[in-house]
């Protein structure tokens, strides 16, 4: 993927004992992935030396936001402890609905003084004050000789969250090496790079993630706070039934069970979902004439939820699927025995730490 991780650079990514780490703080649970970024026959791989998660209560991220910093460390410190993980140098993934990415093209600055401009540049497009925001860009290609412009991502999140993150995996011991968008980790893990174009969506519990590419480079990243715990807590409601009754129900029926009570329910509330996923495959395609959508790529702890991907690939009229993380990884077989809403839920910290080398 032609994008590089956005924020701080305290320590090296690469742990001293060659193995990268990724750090993603969900709605349910901290996630960690411990990779061994190497080369087989000349080509850069990626093996998985650990994974691991420990669960969060309800309410201690919401939307992407630690509610619970004393919580969320205790999790990371039970996570190390229970998964004998040996490095401390760590990537973190953010996540919240303010994130902004934009196409955006800029003079040919040194690093110093396009620090300084970025802001002017920002303000334009992103609703908070300037002070409020961690702003970065990601440069995309060499600068253009003729106007010495270079093109890439604005990329700006809010600073207060980003901050509470940082400071609740510190805690834990750990050291932060760099803080990348989930979205970009969840493409890096997910994307096929024998496709031009492709929308890989990342479903989780409280949040959705749609990210557009057009040769590797994000044309359309957008969060929208919308996932599987909405869908049970209505499926719930309108059957009057227990919140567990109906998350079995959801994992048992789907879209496409033999309880039709239960998938026309589920038809009806996965409705704004999938509206979402349409409207922002749409302006892609208005905003990109000529590029025509391949592929719909399913991740994400949510995205097993049964009859999904055909009731998608029909309304958009493309092939659409659920995609392993494990995909690019050399040992695939290690997460064998694990459920496939984990192996799912999985795919940012592996995107994170396969970003190491990036």
């Amino acid at each position: 993927m032609k994008h590089r991780q956005v924020g701080l650079n305290k320590v090296g990514a690469i742990n001293p004992d060659g193995h990268s780490i990724g750090i993603d703080i969900g709605a349910t649970a901290v996630r960690a992935a411990v990779l061994a970024p190497g080369t087989h026959e000349g080509r850069p791989s990626v093996t998985v030396h650990g994974l691991g998660s420990v669960a969060l209560p309800i309410g201690a991220v919401v939307n992407g936001v630690i509610m619970d910093p004393v919580t969320v460390t205790a999790a990371l410190r039970q996570l190390w402890q229970a998964a004998r993980f040996e490095c401390d140098h760590v990537i973190l993934g953010i996540t919240n609905q303010q994130v902004v990415v934009r196409d955006m093209t800029i003079p040919n600055l040194e690093p110093a003084e396009r620090a300084k401009a970025l802001p002017f540049q920002a303000k334009e497009v992103v609703a908070l004050p300037m002070d409020q925001v961690l702003i970065d860009f990601a440069q995309l290609g060499d600068p253009d000789p003729e106007t010495n412009m270079v093109s890439g991502l604005l990329v700006a999140t809010p600073r207060l969250p980003v901050l509470t993150a940082v400071e609740a995996v510190e805690r834990a011991g750990l050291k932060i090496a760099r803080v990348d968008l989930s979205s970009f980790a969840t493409l890096r893990s997910i994307a096929d790079a024998r496709l031009a174009v492709e929308a890989v969506i990342d479903i989780g519990a409280h949040m959705t993630s749609i990210v557009i590419h057009n040769q590797g480079v994000p044309k359309v990243v957008r969060t929208v706070a919308r996932g599987g715990q909405e869908l049970t807590e209505k499926l719930a409601d309108k059957l009057s039934i227990s919140h567990s009754e109906a998350e079995i129900a959801k994992r048992e029926n789907g879209l496409s069970g033999s309880d039709r009570k239960v998938t026309d329910a589920l038809a009806e509330i996965t409705r704004p979902l999938l509206a979402e996923m349409r409207s922002s495959i749409h302006y892609f395609g208005s905003a990109n004439t000529g590029a025509q959508l391949e592929r719909i790529s399913l991740t994400g702890g949510s995205s097993a939820l049964l009859g999904i991907a055909d009731v998608l690939s029909e309304q958009i009229g493309v092939p659409a699927g659920t995609v392993s993380p494990m995909q690019h990884i050399r040992n695939r077989h290690v997460n064998k025995q694990s459920e496939e809403s984990e192996v799912h839920a999985s795919a940012v910290s592996v995107g994170l730490a396969m970003g190491a080398t990036a």
